[in-house]
């Protein structure tokens, strides 16, 4: 992997990414955010938004450290890709935090939770320079014991240009210019996203015997863990019940097969198509929703066992009210 302009203090990228974060969330270096580790105009994306700039990074962390002060960054895993002069990395990191401050999620409750977050990154010259972000905020208002609908909704009318923007501009906030962008070995990542092809757009469930380990294990928004493929199975019942038919599109992946681990894959993507049934999203409202996820997998003999799938439930409902 290129290091070329990185401090020497980094011994590889995967060295960079979690001793940055540390620094600036746990270390309390929120300076570093502007001074040394994001470019000044740094691109961050997540499904309720856009910033532009490092100081809007600096904005972001402060309020989230004043809602959960003591939140600690734990590296579960960092999955490399090679970029010129830099790299791309898709990090998948576990929260823990307890509700001491008043904000987004509502009055302080201290209430201590898990959350789970991927942030994929471009970096160069020791700096992030574009951001893909996705949080479990539905996961985090249900262990809070708030309404993740409410706080889409009002997220939708507090910003509603930024948080349900049009499918069009949702599409285009998570997709690469060049279309799908495949890092490292490319038919391990073609077996990942061939597999969610042949399963999400038409609804083919008897395909996840032929793709999943029947003992796979999911993580999956609003906290939800499942066990086995009838747990899957119930899982995705849901989410295609509420938005049947549609579209799903891979933009970005990175796909490794390093020593001592099991073939690993970081998907960035897509699933678009109207809210025509009653499911994840409750009653049918028609609007246009783009679910703008991130997802990390391991695969055990071709077939994947363990996936991480992170979509942001609150931005959706932004979108359902943003439509109403």
């Amino acid at each position: 992997m290129s290091m070329q302009g990185f401090d020497p203090e980094f011994t590889d990228p995967v060295d960079y990414i979690i001793k940055i974060t540390h620094r600036i969330w746990e270390s309390r270096g929120i300076g570093l955010i502007r001074d040394r580790y994001y470019a000044p105009r740094t691109l961050v994306r997540t499904p309720l938004g856009l910033s532009d700039t490092a100081e809007a990074v600096v904005n972001s962390t402060l309020e989230a450290l004043a809602e959960f002060p003591d939140r600690q960054l734990l590296a579960d895993d960092v999955i490399i890709g090679d970029k010129p002069a830099g790299f791309y990395s898709s990090h998948r990191a576990r929260s823990t935090a307890r509700h001491d401050g008043s904000g987004r999620f509502g009055k302080a409750t201290g209430r201590s939770l898990l959350m789970l977050t991927i942030a994929d990154c471009l970096c160069r010259e020791n700096r992030v320079v574009e951001e893909w972000l996705v949080r479990d905020q539905a996961g985090v208002a249900l262990q809070l014991g708030a309404d993740p609908v409410a706080i889409g909704h009002a997220a939708a009318r507090a910003n509603p240009a930024m948080a349900a923007p049009g499918a069009d501009a949702l599409l285009a906030r998570w997709a690469d210019p060049e279309g799908l962008t495949i890092e490292g070995d490319q038919a391990l990542a073609a077996r990942v996203i061939d597999a969610w092809k042949e399963i999400w757009p038409g609804a083919d469930l008897d395909r996840i015997a032929r793709h999943y380990d029947r003992a796979v294990r999911l993580e999956a928004p609003g906290a939800e863990l499942h066990y086995g493929t009838h747990s899957l199975e119930r899982f995705l019942f849901g989410l295609l019940a509420a938005i049947p038919n549609g579209s799903f599109t891979a933009h970005h992946a990175v796909a490794r097969r390093d020593p001592g681990r099991p073939p690993r894959v970081a998907v960035r993507w897509s699933y678009a198509g109207r809210h025509r049934g009653h499911g994840r999203y409750g009653a049918p409202s028609g609007a246009m929703l783009v679910l703008l996820g991130i997802s990390q997998v391991e695969l055990r003999d071709d077939r994947i066992v363990n996936e991480w799938m992170l979509v942001d439930d609150v931005s959706v409902h932004a979108q359902i009210a943003g439509a109403a």
